[in-house]
């Protein structure tokens, strides 16, 4: 496998709240896969955004990809996640 810097990265979406435990779980889940992965997580925190917090909600931890289709809600889905990732290596290849 190519080095991270080596291959187009995937960009992801996270959005969440502070003080939300279940973000910070699914956060501390997913931050490894970062040095495995050519992944790039964008930073959403929906309380700084009430447009945000209109289309989110409950709906939070959330992982999305580029064009926001759900990968992960609530919990990490590991295998999910694996899953998108090789998928997606696969069409940028």
């Amino acid at each position: 496998m190519l080095p991270a810097e080596h291959m187009s990265m995937i960009k992801l979406n996270f959005y969440y709240r502070q003080g939300c435990h279940l973000c910070d779980d699914m956060l501390a889940l997913l931050t490894p896969y970062q040095s495995s992965y050519p992944i790039q997580i964008q930073m959403h925190d929906i309380q700084h955004d009430p447009k945000l917090i209109e289309q989110y909600g409950l709906l939070v931890p959330l992982l999305t990809n580029e064009q926001g289709e759900e990968i992960c809600r609530y919990f990490f889905d590991k295998s999910g996640f694996e899953q998108f990732i090789k998928q997606t290596k696969e069409k940028i290849k």
